[in-house]
């Protein structure tokens, strides 16, 4: 049975803002967002968006894996974030307005049971081509209480509460910022409606397999 897409929520009182809108295709953006849960962070441009999901969707298109990947897949969680220009060990992504430095909280995945690029799907409110990834049983654990404590510094109004993804040990897209725990391992990308295509969806999976 499918499932309907998660609605976005917008972020409580207090929230940490959300950078300045970006024109032409900006920084790729990350959204949490777990079925069971009310996760977000704001995006700008035309970005990509990182689901995460609790629930299993068979609607995929034909899919590598298990994988080892060719470069690491890290989630990250920020220590703190200033404005350019960036100096001190931050990072940042073109069309970002923010720097960001790096705390020592992280999960590096290597393997993936899964990655596929899965085509549109109107019928669950998807009109765009994805990339839908599947943890190991092994790095779900550890994702959760990532996100966990991420969710904590959120609640507390830390940067803690925004998280870093980067292949390879680089920055690929602008935190998102974390509101409840993600238990599920299920992981998709997606972008805005008409403005992620089926070779955007194979060049995230080739830049994590090497293929």
């Amino acid at each position: 049975m499918g499932h309907p897409p998660p609605a976005p929520y917008g972020p409580p009182p207090g929230a940490l803002p959300p950078p300045s809108p970006a024109r032409g295709r900006g920084p790729l953006v990350i959204v949490l967002v777990a079925v069971t849960a009310v996760v977000l962070v704001a995006v700008c441009g035309l970005g990509a968006y990182l689901v995460l999901r609790q629930d299993d969707d068979s609607s995929a298109a034909a899919s590598s894996g298990p994988v080892d990947l060719r470069v690491p897949l890290t989630f990250r969680l920020l220590a703190s974030v200033s404005a350019p220009p960036c100096a001190g060990g931050a990072v940042t992504v073109p069309g970002a307005s923010e720097c960001y430095t790096l705390s020592s909280d992280a999960l590096a995945v290597r393997r993936l049971e899964e990655v596929r690029a899965v085509p549109p799907d109107p019928a669950r409110g998807s009109t765009g081509w994805s990339v839908a990834m599947t943890l190991t049983s092994a790095d779900a654990p550890g994702f959760a209480a990532l996100t966990r404590k991420a969710a904590d510094a959120f609640a507390a109004r830390a940067p803690g509460g925004r998280m870093a993804m980067l292949v390879g040990g680089t920055l690929v897209s602008e935190p998102a910022q974390v509101m409840q725990a993600v238990t599920g391992g299920q992981v998709e990308i997606n972008g805005p409606a008409g403005g992620f295509t089926r070779d955007d969806a194979s060049a995230i999976v080739r830049r994590l397999t090497g293929g």
